[in-house]
Parts: structure tokens; C-alpha cells; sequence
């Protein structure tokens, strides 16, 4: 989840209690608008504000440091499965470099716009701190403010104890530190929370698994899941509106009369695109009686593209495709349709319309995209869900499961999609449903308020 996928889901509760969101400003044209009003305090929502954006203009260099260096290029990589650690010496020292000239610095200025905003406060402040960019922030807090409820919530999944452990020395040392000087540390399911009590052992005081809670340095920690969900009004609501049925027509042209199978996606390597079209490309090749009767949907998004794996990946990703449909087009049907970097109102009517969803992640803290699909479509559409999707803890009874490396697996998913009778489609769909609508984004924010409130 990025910067504006939070602030839109945490809108509402910092709408309630007047919050200040403090984010890194990224580029020059957030310095621009950020200069132009007072303290870099800018207004979100009109002329009688609710809430604020506080941007901290960084360095460009200590920034990449920091965002691209460090939390997308080992952080990320770690939490997912697929970090390699540096094979000489000289790139061991570029990542103690950009952890020290970069990470710690940008996560000191984090903690000190905190403790400035602190400071205006007459009443006991709760700071609800996001993700892996901000591992040290909560320390360099409570080292200058003892009288401060700390909460911080881990949108990735947390990796095995002994996966963490591939880590520089001197960062896990400082991220556990950094952790564990919150009162909440919050992941998407319990399987990462037992991870990171894993994690703790040998580094704090005492770990409680029997009460999930991690003493270290006079500081108790608990430690706790809250699987996040969709806004599921909202994204009904939208589903209705005239501009996703504009956008229907397009996808009705693109389906015809075919088995549409949909994923969407940022292209980056957790996300596993590669081996769900490798999946297809057999499913293609085996049973060569549906060629010509289904089609693959997929809309992309860029991320962070400044950065060569990712740029390679994409490059990769686009090669296959073209391959392909190379390989198995005709003159009246290809096997691959891509719209990259769709609005988001395509991506919902892509939604309504799909009749098998495709989400095959490596690994994946919760994964939205295997909410949002079920609550809105209409065709009782299937699901292909990768075990290792947070969500799969609470989807696994209703979707067809694959295990993310397997592509013959992918491939014999697909066939059971496509084969799976109309019953059981139906009732799959309406249980995914319920399971969705029942647990929705309200819950997941008011889950850690109850918590919060235990505590505060």
C-alpha cells in the first residue's frame, strides 16, 4: 500500500480525531506545493480541513538512500522472499552506507516532525506509524518522549525467523529495537506475528507467546493481528456508477464470448505475474481445445521503475506476453489482452466481469485485490489463490488454492476453473461475499482502536 492508499483508508478515522499525517515529500513538485503553506501543512479536504499532510522535504540522495537503497531494494526484498544477499564486499558497504546516510536519518526526521507535533498537544498523543519505511522512527520517539502511545502496523508479511536473520547484523539489531519500542505492533495475520516473536528471541528481555507480547528495556510490546479489508460500501457504490459501466463496454468488447480470466497488478517480482502467464502458456498447451474460448485480461501498474530490477521485470513480463500470443493467435482471437496502467474504473469493471480472478503472489502481507474482485462481480467468477496471500487464512474454503511456484499447479487451477461446474460457482461467490462483507476496512481500523484503547 503506498502513501495515498493509506491516507484514503485511514481518511475517515483521522477525519474523527483531527489528525496530522507526516509524509516524506518525493519529488520537487511535492517541495513546490508544500512550500507554499505554513509548516509544509497542507489541507486534504477543502476549505474547513479535518485533517493535514505535514510533508518533510528530504535530500534527493538521502531519500534514495533511504526509500530506494534500503526499503525497496533489501526491506522489501527480505519481507518477501526473494532478498539475495550482496556477493562482494563492496556492495555489503554501499547498503551500510545508504542504511547510515539514508534509512537512519530519513527515520530521525520522521521522529522529530512527531515530537514537534507532540509538543503542540496538551493531551497524551497516539502516533499510528505504517510499514516497514519507518522500522527505527518509534525509538528515536520514545528515546525524547516517554508519555506517547506508539502504534505501529506492518503491511508485509514478516518473514521466518531465520529468513529475517540473512539481514545485516547491525539491522536487525536496530529494526527490533526500533519495533519494540511501540506499545502495538500490528501485522495482517497471526502466522506474521508469530514470525516476529520468533524474531525477538535472543534479542529481547523475554518473549510471551502466550500472551503475544515481547518485554524488552523496561518496555512491554504487544503484539497482535488485524487482517485489513476493503471499504466495502464504497467500493459498491462505485461499481454502480456511470463511469465504471462506461468502461463495462470496453471489457464486454474484450471478453465476447470468452472464459475471461483477470489479474491485476503492480509489476514487481513478489506479485509472481511471470509464472501465472508461464501457468497459462501450458494451460494453452494442454489442453489445446480451449484455444480460441478463454481469454487473460491483465491490468499492470508501474512501480518503481526508477530501479533496474523492477524495470527489468516489467520488460520481462512484456516479452512473455508478446510470446505468447505469438505463439497461439489467430486471426479472430489472442490469448493475452494487457492494459497497463488502467484507471481504476476499468479495473472495477474488469471486476463485475471476470469470470476466473487470478492472485498468485509469492508472498503478500494481505493482498486487497483478492477482496475487492469477489465483492463486486456478477458473473460468479472463481478465484485462483495463491496459499501464501495473507488473505488466503480467510478466502482458502471458496477459491481454488496453487501453490505460487508450482506452474503446472497454475496451469491445472486454471482447468479447474474453467471446468468447475455452475453450483458450485455460485456457491463460492456468495460465500466469498459473506466472508468479505463481514469483516470490512471499519474493522480492521476499529480492531486496533479496541486495543489501543486497552493500553492507552
Amino acid at each position: 500500500m503506498g502513501t495515498g492508499g493509506l491516507v484514503s483508508t485511514l481518511k475517515p478515522l483521522m477525519e474523527k480525531v483531527q489528525g496530522t499525517w507526516v509524509a516524506a515529500s518525493t519529488n520537487p513538485l511535492d517541495n513546490e506545493i508544500a512550500t507554499q503553506y505554513k509548516n509544509n501543512k497542507i489541507p486534504l479536504t477543502g476549505n474547513n480541513p479535518d485533517f493535514h499532510v505535514e510533508f518533510l522535504t528530504i535530500d534527493s540522495k538521502k531519500y534514495d538512500d533511504y526509500y530506494n537503497a534500503i526499503s525497496n531494494s533489501v526491506l522489501w526484498y527480505i519481507h518477501h522472499y526473494i532478498w539475495k544477499p550482496p556477493e562482494n564486499e563492496e556492495l555489503f558497504n554501499e547498503i551500510y552506507y545508504s542504511w547510515q546516510d539514508g534509512y537512519i536519518p530519513v527515520n530521525k526526521d520522521f521522529a522529530q516532525k512527531i515530537i514537534e507535533l507532540d509538543s503542540l498537544s496538551e493531551e497524551k498523543s497516539l502516533v499510528m506509524l505504517q510499514d516497514y519505511h519507518l522500522y527505527l522512527t518509534a525509538d528515536f520517539i520514545r528515546y525524547k518522549v516517554d508519555d506517547i502511545f506508539l502504534n505501529q502496523f506492518i503491511h508485509v508479511p514478516w518473514p521466518e525467523a531465520d529468513y529475517f536473520a540473512m539481514l545485516p547484523g547491525y539491522m536487525i539489531d536496530s529494526i527490533l529495537e526500533g519495533l519494540l519500542a511501540n506499545d502495538v505492533v500490528g501485522f495482517h495475520i497471526p502466522r506474521y506475528a508469530d514470525n516476529f516473536l520468533k524474531s525477538c528471541e535472543g534479542y529481547a528481555d523475554k518473549v510471551d507467546y502466550e500472551n503475544s507480547t515481547v518485554y524488552n528495556d523496561g518496555q512491554e510490546t504487544m503484539v497482535r493481528s488485524y487482517p485489513i479489508s476493503v471499504d466495502t460500501s464504497g467500493l459498491k457504490e462505485l461499481s454502480k456508477s456511470s463511469n465504471v459501466k462506461k468502461y463495462e463496454d470496453q471489457i464486454h468488447n474484450i471478453k465476447g464470448e470468452n472464459f475471461l480470466i483477470y489479474r491485476t497488478d503492480r509489476s514487481d517480482m513478489s506479485k509472481n505475474i511471470a509464472r501465472g502467464f508461464l501457468g497459462y502458456e501450458k494451460f494453452l498447451r494442454d489442453y489445446p481445445e480451449y484455444q480460441g474460448r478463454v481469454k487473460f485480461l491483465v491490468t499492470g501498474k508501474p512501480t518503481r521503475e526508477n530501479l533496474d530490477d523492477y524495470k527489468n521485470y516489467r520488460n520481462a513480463i512484456k516479452l512473455l506476453i508478446e510470446r505468447i500470443n505469438w505463439l497461439y493467435s489467430n486471426p479472430d482471437w489472442k490469448p493475452i489482452e494487457e492494459i497497463f496502467d488502467a484507471p481504476y474504473e476499468l479495473v472495477v469493471a474488469a471486476y463485475k466481469n471476470y469470470d476466473c480472478l487470478m492472485v498468485n503472489p509469492i508472498c503478500d502481507g494481505m493482498n486487497v485485490v483478492s477482496k475487492e474482485g469477489p465483492l463486486v462481480n456478477e458473473t460468479n467468477g472463481g478465484m485462483i489463490l495463491s496459499e501464501q496471500a495473507g488473505s488466503y487464512e480467510e478466502l482458502k474454503d471458496y477459491v481454488i488454492n496453487v501453490d505460487p511456484y508450482d506452474v503446472a499447479g497454475t496451469s491445472e487451477a486454471i482447468y479447474k476453473a474453467v471446468t468447475m461446474n455452475e453450483n458450485d460457482k455460485i456457491r463460492n461467490s456468495l460465500c466469498l461475499k459473506n466472508v468479505i462483507e463481514n469483516h470490512t476496512i471499519n474493522d480492521w481500523i476499529s480492531e486496533q482502536f479496541h486495543d489501543v484503547e486497552g493500553k492507552f
